[in-house]
Parts: C-alpha cells; structure tokens; sequence
C-alpha cells in the first residue's frame, strides 16, 4: 500500500451561511429580483424579448457609458423581467430586506454628493464558487485545505510565541520541518465538494455582511458603532445555506508513505492520519465556535432559533460520538471566518484600523465581526460566517443514520422547499403568459409582414403602369391624384384653359372624363331642368361631347 493514497468521503453539513467566492459578481445586466428570488439569466434569454425591446436594448449599449447608461440598463432588465424570469438559468433565495434594496435603487443612484455628482450604486453581489452547468454551489477543496492546514500548524505550534523576528513563511517551514517539497501537506488532496443535496432545495441564499463591535463601547453615554457600520459598508454575499444535510460531498486522499525509502531526503518528515486533521480541526474550531457563540450571544446578536438548532445538533449523541472519535470535525471556511480562526494561538497578532490620522494597533482578538443577516439594520438575529460540520467515511461505506438531525433541520429546509416550489410555479405560470403573448406579437409580425407584401407587390404594379404610360396619361394621373372626390371636375378646368393644345391630347382628356363621369352617374347631356348644378354638369357633358364629335 506504500505511495497509494488513501481515501475517505467528506459528508458536509454548513452549520451557518458559508460563501467561498472565486471573485466571479452578480451583476444587474445579469439579473433581477422579484420578491424573495433573484433570477439570473444569461445572454440566450434576451432572444425571448420582442423585438421592438431588444432594438431598445441595442440602443442604450450603443450609446456613451455614463452613469446614466448604466442606471437605464438596469431598469431596462427589471422593466422586461416577465420575459426574463420564465427562461432564468438560475434561482437564489434573498430576504424581505435585500429586496426592498435593490427595489429602491435599481435603475437610479445610491446618492447625489453635494457636489451633484452620482454615486452610482451597481448592486453587485459577490458570488460563491459554482457549477457552470447545473449552477449549484460546491465547496472548492483549495479552501478547505487551508482551513484544514491551520488547524494542523496550531496543533503542532501549542501556542509557542513566535521566535523573534520570524515571518509566517519561516514560521510554516519550521512547524512543519520543510517547505515546498518537503511540506507535508503536499500528501493532502481535497477535491471540489460538489453539491448532493435533494434537486427541490436550494443551495445558495443572498445574505448582507454587517459589522458589529464585539464588545460594548461607549462615548457620552453612547454606543459606538464600527467603522464599517458608520459608514454603511455593508457587503452582499451568496451563500451556502445552512442546514442542508450532508448536501456537500468530495474526497479527501492521504499518500501513504509508509515504507517508502527516503534515500535523498527528498520526503516529508512529517505525515498526517485522518485521524489527525480531524483531532486538530476539533481542537482548534470547537473553542473558537463556542467562544464566538457565547459572545454573541451576550450582546445580544445571536438569532437564537440558528443558535439551539445548531447546540441541539453538536449536543445529540450520534454526532458528539463521531467528534470525539475524530469521525467527524467543525471546520471554518471561506469569507469573514473571523481572523481567529486563520491566525495561531500564541502568535496571533491582528491589525486593528484607528481611525484617520490615527496609528494601527496590533492585538490577540479583533474588535470587530463580520455577521450573515437579511436585514442591514439587524442586530438581533445575526449568524456568524463559515461554519461546516465534516464526517469522514470510507468510500464503501455510507454515513450512519442521524434521524435526529434531518428532524431538527426540518424546520429550516421545509420553508425553503416551499418557497422554491412556488418559484417554479411562478416561473411556469408566467412562462405560459409569455408564451401567448410571444405567440400573437409572432402572428401580428406575420399579418404585418403579409400586409406590407402586399402593399409592396401593389406598389411595384403601380411603378410598373406608370412606367408603361405616356407623358400625357401620366399627366391625367397626375392630377385625378389631385382631387380625389371629383377628378373629372378639374380635367375639365384645365381642357377649358387650354393646357393641351393638340386636339389629339384633347380628345383622350374627353374621353377619361366621360369615362369618370360615366362611373359615378354624372355623365347627362341631355339634362334640363331648374337644378342649377345639374344644368351646369350638362352643359359641361355637352362641352365633353363636343370634343369627342369634332375628333
């Protein structure tokens, strides 16, 4: 078995909201919120929009980028979202909180400076890591590790000072007796943990950051906040959800390098068991996680129903068992784990920002925490960031039955079930609407299209008669055009005034004006009687006759 690496599943419960960002963002050109949904959609979807909507599109992106471009892009989306949300590749669940925000801003400025300048608000939300193809969230292994790596060099640390002046480089190489090469870390793999969880569930939510103190500060009587709270510099985040059961899943491979010569030095002196990393990862994160929990808890912050569903589980016998026999481990991974859970007891050493022209200070314990809520105002029912509950088994083996958890966790997936049901049901329902409506915009572009044939083919016979007239004929068309209730009345005028002089044109003026005459039953010039305008009309048929006789 020497060199093979050895294998066991990881079975992933988040604990609390987990994001694991590539640096990839939610961006308003790529998506709308409706209620408590974010949708997302990529460029296919804009071919389900009329036409006369996407040639408004083109427009607006082809004119100058300006704050104001942006802002009409934004609610172009959101104007056209019915014929966007049927056709989502994509569903996010976001709060009463983070809807009411982007309702008041999309399309428009954050805030006018007092300078009248614009500041643009582009209500960009940092994305987890994601499947491209099914859009689930996963859990990159790279992440992991890391967590996984602190745990271990604080194990082997004991929280011993630092020596000297020693960097965290030289600190690593120590601990762990080589670098590169020799890192015993180099015999670690932890693949993606790709997402297993049931398909009528989601996997990720849309959470605001928020920054509180950690302990009380006062000034005349006051409560300070911090800074990030003072300036409202609140993040949105997609995160994993809580409680989803075993919904991650990947493997964790361990090279055994048990009786393999190491002739040139060129292994590590170092190799950890399974056992190991979940001893060390017990050791480091379970004080952290209870310590963080209670602080929380006596300000005031903690949303308690997270905090007894969460004690409840780490206190039910199947679990507690697995963690002490080191089956089963609390990991903390991601954004805002808090810079106690990836720094070393004993060397720990963070930066704490003054304030303007003020001088940073270096402490053993933040000041601050970064905390997962719906609502930016919140300071009851906040959650911490990054916690997973981790069971090891071996890869022909399933995970023992926990009833007790998916009883416990019920309560949670249930509502969000529900909630992602009746999204699909909308998303149906108004794909359907779409559908009729896409169907008679299709057939008014078709009676459209038949009757601008039409008006065309008329058109070209037209063209073509003209063309085949001569000067005189189209002079005749060109002022029956003229007067389109009594044509023959004004080539009448112009046969008195003389405008044809040869008899010839004389006699084909006469004979169209009869022929109109003839054709609205004005033609009598055999008529006599007291009706003036008849009398006159005869006379004038008389005229007409004249001209046809004498030719």
């Amino acid at each position: 078995m020497s060199g093979i690496p050895q294998s066991r599943k990881l079975n992933i419960t988040p604990l609390s909201p987990v994001h694991m960002g590539t640096g990839e963002d939610y961006t308003p050109t790529d998506y709308i919120i409706e209620d408590n949904a974010l949708y997302e959609f990529d460029q296919r979807a804009l071919e389900v929009l009329p036409t006369s909507e996407r040639q408004s599109l083109n427009t607006l992106l082809a004119g100058k980028a300006t704050p104001d471009m942006l802002k009409n892009i934004q609610a172009f989306f959101y104007k056209n979202r019915d014929w966007l949300i049927p056709d989502a590749i994509n569903v996010a669940y976001v709060s009463d909180g983070l809807s009411n925000l982007y309702q008041a801003r999309v399309g428009r400025a954050a805030n006018i400076e007092s300078s009248g300048r614009q500041v643009q608000n582009n209500l960009e939300i940092q994305r987890a890591a994601f499947n491209p193809v099914n859009r689930r969230l996963y859990l990159p292994g790279s992440g992991l590790k890391g967590a996984m790596r602190t745990a271990l060099l604080d194990s082997i640390n004991q929280g011993t000072p630092l020596k000297g002046r020693e960097n965290n480089r030289d600190l690593q190489t120590r601990l762990l007796k080589g670098s590169f090469d020799l890192d015993p870390l180099r015999l670690v793999q932890i693949g993606d943990c790709a997402w297993r969880g049931p398909e009528n569930l989601n996997s990720a939510e849309i959470l605001f950051a928020v920054n509180r103190k950690k302990h009380p500060v006062e000034k005349a009587c006051v409560l300070l906040k911090s800074q990030a709270e003072q300036k409202n510099l609140n993040q949105m985040l997609e995160c994993a959800t809580p409680f989803r059961f075993r919904a991650f899943q990947g493997l964790l491979n361990i090279a055994d390098m048990a009786g393999v010569k190491n002739g040139q030095n060129k292994l590590p002196k170092m190799q950890f068991s399974f056992g190991d990393i979940a001893a060390a990862c017990n050791r480091f994160y379970r004080p952290i996680f209870d310590a963080e929990t209670q602080l929380l808890k006596k300000r005031g912050y903690l949303d308690s129903k997270w905090r007894q569903t969460v004690q409840s589980l780490l206190d039910d016998p199947r679990i507690s068992q697995q963690l002490e026999n080191n089956e089963a481990f609390l990991l903390r991974a991601g954004r805002h784990s808090g810079a106690e859970s990836v720094t070393l007891n004993g060397v720990r050493s963070i930066k704490i920002m003054q304030g303007k022209n003020k001088t940073d200070a270096w402490e053993s314990e933040a000041r601050t925490i970064w905390l997962a809520t719906g609502d930016q105002q919140d300071k009851r029912y906040l959650r911490p960031f990054g916690w997973l509950l981790v069971e090891l088994t071996k890869l022909d083996q399933e995970p023992p039955e926990w009833t007790a958890a998916k009883t416990l966790i019920g309560d949670h997936t249930e509502l969000m079930q529900q909630w992602l049901l009746e999204v699909r049901t909308h998303q149906v329902t108004l794909g359907k609407k779409v559908k009729e409506a896409r169907l008679q915009v299709e057939q008014r572009a078709r009676i459209n299209a038949q009757n601008e044939a039409v008006e065309a083919q008329q058109k070209a016979e037209e063209e073509t008669r003209l063309a085949e007239m001569s000067p005189l004929e189209r002079d005749i068309e060109d002022i029956c055009e003229r007067s389109p209730d009594n044509p023959a009345a004004l080539l009448f005028n112009k046969l008195e005034d003389g405008l044809w002089p040869e008899k010839s044109d004389q006699l084909t003026v006469a004979n169209r004006i009869k022929a109109l005459w003839e054709e609205d039953s004005r033609w009598n010039p055999d008529f006599s009687g007291k009706n003036k305008k008849k009398v006159q009309q005869s006379k004038r048929c008389q005229t007409v006759l004249e001209y046809l006789s004498e030719n």
